[in-house]
């Protein structure tokens, strides 16, 4: 990860690393690596969110976004299979760039629907590290 410029920090059951102004999440579970970014939705403004993320995920192949079971939090999600550290090199980077696109996607679209409801009180999401590690994950070694 430092040799694509990461700067990770190894927690108990994830890797944590800046990616941009957002904190990504990697998680590791049978064979199926994750890299993950959270996100706290504006409740007032959660249909925008909602539609901003369908929309997301249309125009991503690799990404799923999921509104969390609490309903105030988003989760961008990249997910690829993982055997050894091969794999693991060759597809973080690819997966960092899908995460930063849907992103990208994401709050576009969320600027557009915004301006076309005439909402100016909807805020763009913001990063919510403290989501890392939700539900039962192994331990990253």
């Amino acid at each position: 990860m430092m040799e694509n410029g990461y700067n990770p920090s190894f927690e108990h059951t994830h890797i944590q690393f800046e990616l941009g102004d957002d904190t990504a999440v990697v998680e590791y579970n049978e064979g199926l690596m994750s890299v993950r970014l959270f996100f706290s939705i504006d409740e007032d403004e959660y249909d925008l969110f909602l539609e901003a993320s369908n929309m997301a995920m249309l125009k991503s192949s690799a990404v799923k976004i999921a509104v969390l079971d609490n309903m105030t939090d988003l989760m961008f999600s990249c997910e690829f299979l993982c055997e050894n550290i091969r794999d693991f090199k060759r597809f973080l980077p690819q997966s960092v760039d899908r995460l930063k696109d849907a992103l990208n996607t994401h709050k576009d679209e969320m600027r557009r629907l915004i301006i076309a409801s005439g909402v100016v009180s909807a805020t763009i999401p913001a990063t919510d590290s403290s989501m890392a590690g939700i539900g039962k994950r192994k331990i990253i070694s």
